[in-house]
């Protein structure tokens, strides 16, 4: 009896676990959720991403570290005071735009699309290029195998960031380029940017390839890949070629200053230095584009006295109010489109950066009509015409000085902050790496012992997460994080 008890038990105990067996080779799938990536969604979450965080960044820090703007708010909450900050907020989003756009790359590698391909490498190439000017020596090269179960990444320096002959940023971009190259037609879904324009990408593509050989021009020869490019003529031909990214008028993507409150504490106020440049080169009409008149001023007929500047730091009284201009109502209605688009790359930028190419002669062509034609192509991406813009380029302190090296760049540097307003860091980048324009430093009211800082901090989720990996990287600091570590090839 017993025997037959046992039979009976492993009998039905075989009959379970066959049952249970069959049951565990069918997975649930849930129809509503996509097991996959879509290309497609991807693509335009990706694009939207990188081109919405650098605007929004902008708006909330950037034009104070640019120093186009005084945030009123500073006085109480201190960043544009050069406070020592982690800038969290924009390290997260572009560390997922670039995982993203690794996530792209793969795929179009599995369907065989090079323009997908591009655009890919492109997209990640910038978000490193963000990451890297803003922070620094970042997790680079194993950042982005979170599939692999790399979830703490070592520190990458700058210079294998730039020029890591798989990853680096400017071997992705020259890559992309032969791609679309080779390749000259394609089509990709999601394409908010271009449309799947092999040229407009291409374009895109080749005047970030030279902003970035510039950036590194002062630690290795750049002169031939320049040249090149210059060469092939697949470059930003007007401002229509830009790269930049019409935003819609409502949320969540709008352009930020659409729904900041004029009440609120955090009002934009023009920066005494951008302030001064315009007085210094009588630049009548961007001052009048970009920033309203003081309270109580005539508007009958234009007069620099009507506006004014503002230094690093202010306390919100209604004193200091009146003593400068904020932002036009073009920026709260929205009703001037070219002052409220996303940018990224923008054409006058590329011809700024071919003027100072020429100017060290790494390239061939005269730096003076790049420069001149740099300052149309700034005028014309916001919407003033041509002939507004060959006035200005006739003031004494507008036309091209070549009497040394120094005063040219100098100008080529100023005029490219100037059309670089509304665009992320760039002004202070590009300070970092030439020292033009002059800044200011803030005196005592500067919370970074009296400097204009070189880097944020790292994010306190390094700190955490990444220990041992921001442990070891913050030696090459003497043990401390702190803001005054150049970039490999900062000035």
């Amino acid at each position: 009896m017993k025997k037959k008890i046992v039979y009976l038990s492993i009998v039905i105990s075989a009959i379970l676990f066959g049952a249970c067996s069959k049951e565990l080779q069918q997975v649930n799938k849930n129809p509503n959720t996509l097991e996959h990536p879509d290309p497609t969604t991807l693509l335009s979450n990706t694009i939207v991403s990188i081109f919405y965080s650098n605007v929004s960044s902008m708006w909330n820090l950037g034009n104070g570290y640019n120093q186009y703007m005084t945030f009123s708010q500073s006085y109480y909450n201190q960043p544009t005071r050069y406070q020592p900050i982690t800038n969290e907020p924009y390290w997260i989003p572009m560390y997922s735009a670039a995982r993203d756009a690794n996530t792209l790359n793969a795929i179009a590698q599995t369907q065989n699309n090079p323009l997908l391909q591009a655009a890919a490498l492109t997209l990640r190439s910038y978000a490193f290029a963000q990451l890297t000017e803003l922070w620094g020596d970042i997790p680079f090269l194993n950042a982005l195998q979170g599939n692999t179960s790399v979830y703490t990444p070592k520190y990458d320096n700058q210079q294998v960031v730039y020029t890591d002959p798989q990853m680096g940023i400017i071997a992705s971009l020259r890559k992309a380029d032969s791609l679309l190259k080779a390749n000259p037609s394609g089509l990709i879904g999601g394409d908010m940017l271009f449309n799947s324009s092999t040229t407009a990408w291409r374009r895109f593509i080749n005047a970030l390839r030279l902003r970035y050989l510039l950036r590194v021009s002062s630690k290795m020869n750049v002169s031939a890949e320049m040249q090149a490019i210059v060469v092939d003529g697949t470059i930003m031909q007007s401002a229509t070629q830009s790269g930049v990214l019409a935003l819609p008028p409502v949320t969540p993507y709008n352009f930020i200053s659409l729904t900041e409150r004029s009440g609120d504490l955090a009002v934009k106020y023009m920066n005494s230095t951008l302030y001064n440049v315009f007085v210094a080169t009588a630049d009548t009409v961007r001052i009048s584009t970009y920033f309203a008149t003081l309270p109580g001023t005539s508007s009958s007929s234009f007069s620099f006295s009507n506006y004014g500047g503002m230094p690093l730091l202010v306390d919100a009284t209604g004193a200091q109010a009146n003593q400068s201009s904020n932002f036009n109502a073009s920026f709260i209605t929205g009703s001037n489109k070219n002052l409220i688009k996303a940018k990224v790359m923008t054409y006058a930028e590329q011809q700024f950066i071919l003027a100072e190419a020429a100017l060290k002669g790494y390239i061939t062509g005269d730096a003076s009509t790049f420069y001149n034609s740099g300052i149309l192509g700034a005028y014309a991406e916001i919407g003033q015409d041509a002939n507004s813009a060959n006035v200005y380029l006739k003031n004494t302190a507008v036309v091209f000085d070549n009497s040394s090296l120094a005063a040219s760049l100098n100008q080529i540097i100023t005029q490219k902050w100037l059309a670089n307003i509304n665009n992320g860091y760039e002004g202070w980048i590009e300070f970092r790496r030439t020292g033009y324009p002059t800044l200011q430093t803030g005196g005592s009211v500067n919370l970074n012992n009296g400097v204009i800082p070189s880097r944020f901090l790292y994010p306190v989720t390094e700190q955490t997460v990444n220990s041992a990996n921001y442990n070891q990287e913050i030696q090459l600091m003497g043990g401390k994080d702190i803001t005054t570590y150049k970039a490999w090839w900062e000035k």
